[in-house]
């Protein structure tokens, strides 16, 4: 037996008739099982510090070991809710403003705790292909037009905006030969949409390579996502990660054509339904869709004439996990007269992007990039119902606080 001294968070305190309580203690390096004389007068989930011997647990079957106490001090008294009490709730805006209780139940830690280690794994991996870690700015000026000019701030006196995207700067590393960069950073949407597959402000991995094509980006792609999967035990369907099947936009048109979902007329926008439909035709969690119309691809995008369908197509790829899309890339234009023909086709205003034209004019070798939403694919991968859950301090549309 030896003397401990430990301060930790208290939980689960568990009297044993008049003379014994059982507790657990929450300290930085684990948890450890405690045994107090009587019924101490402590608040669930206070702060102590107790003073005890440590003896070899004889009953306990998580512990080993246990902490007899003989004194105890309560450092700081819990007079708010215990997070026993959010674990009895669903999980809706009700929880939010106790974030900071509800991050105690351990299966919010746990999954907590796997975004986090999941997000240095993926920069481990990005690493081991030579990838460089790159820095974009969060506040951004003149590159930005129509739809994108939403959270206006005031940067002293002059107008700026929340940054929507890095790969414009992924563009101009390129250009100063930084040949594969990648970066994980806030990024913020500005659509209202209510969806529990949707945030404000979310994380994200973006990604762009000089000299590699749409196959070798989507081949990253997938083994980033299968990486996370490991890492997460994502219960998915035994070969469902490999040999992941590339569909075309217009056999989406047709596979939704004979389902029971209102079908995808050309032209228009992959709804989740469609997705859906696709995956169950299929018979698989996760397809690629491909050859998307240029209409429905950001001004940067490379597009390609497709006589089969007499139109002008990306060079895309999109990764769909059943409804949802985790994964959103393509090859990009490179030459600054096609660039102003999209920006043409597309009503945006040359000058606001006179730097961008400026990188490409100094010569930018082929380029393919990709957005791999990290909080989307983690709450495919832990089986949530809604993508705040793996967000500390979600911010939605109407949700600023706290």
């Amino acid at each position: 037996m030896s003397q401990i001294v430990l301060t930790g968070r208290i939980f689960s305190i568990r009297p044993m008739g008049k003379r014994l309580a059982f507790a657990t203690l929450r300290c930085p390096d684990r948890e450890y099982l405690c045994v107090f004389p009587g019924r101490p007068a402590i608040a669930e989930e206070s702060v102590v510090r107790v003073v005890g011997t440590a003896r070899l647990s004889e009953k306990s079957r998580k512990f080993s070991e246990e902490v007899h106490v003989e004194s105890f001090e309560v450092v700081a008294e819990n007079r708010s809710i215990a997070s026993s009490r959010l674990r009895q709730m669903p999980y809706g805006k009700e929880i939010l403003p106790d974030q900071h209780v509800y991050m105690r139940l351990p299966e919010v830690r746990d999954r907590l705790l796997k975004k986090w280690t999941a997000i240095k794994a993926i920069r481990d991996l990005m690493a081991a292909e030579q990838y460089v870690e790159v820095q974009s700015p969060r506040l951004v000026g003149r590159m930005t037009d129509g739809p994108t000019m939403k959270f206006k701030v005031d940067f002293f006196g002059q107008e700026a905006y929340l940054s929507l995207s890095n790969l414009l700067f992924h563009t101009a590393f390129a250009a100063g030969d930084f040949a594969s960069v990648f970066e994980i950073s806030p990024l913020f949407r500005a659509d209202i949409n209510h969806s529990s597959q949707h945030l404000s402000e979310f994380l994200i991995l973006e990604a762009t390579s000089a000299y590699r094509n749409r196959a070798d980006m989507m081949d990253l792609s997938n083994r980033i996502v299968r990486s996370v999967c490991a890492h997460t035990e994502a219960r998915l369907p035994e070969g469902h990660l490999a040999d992941i099947p590339v569909v075309t936009y217009d056999e989406i048109c047709a596979i939704t054509a004979k389902s029971d979902c209102a079908p995808l007329v050309r032209g228009g926008k992959i709804k989740r339904y469609h997705a859906n439909a696709v995956a169950r035709h299929l018979d698989r969690t996760l397809f690629w869709a491909v050859d998307l119309p240029a209409e429905h691809k950001a001004f940067f995008s490379s597009t390609r004439y497709e006589p089969a369908v007499g139109a002008q197509v990306a060079n895309d790829f999109r990764l769909y996990w059943n409804e949802v899309d985790i994964v959103d890339g393509g090859e990009r234009v490179i030459d600054p007269a096609r660039l102003l023909e999209r920006m043409s086709e597309q009503n945006l205003d040359p000058e606001h992007f006179s730097y961008y034209l400026n990188v490409l004019e100094g010569g930018v070798p082929p380029l393919t990039g990709f957005g791999l939403g990290i909080e989307r694919l983690l709450t495919k991968c832990l089986d949530l119902g809604n993508i705040r859950q793996v967000v500390p301090f979600p911010r939605f549309v109407g949700h600023l606080e706290p």
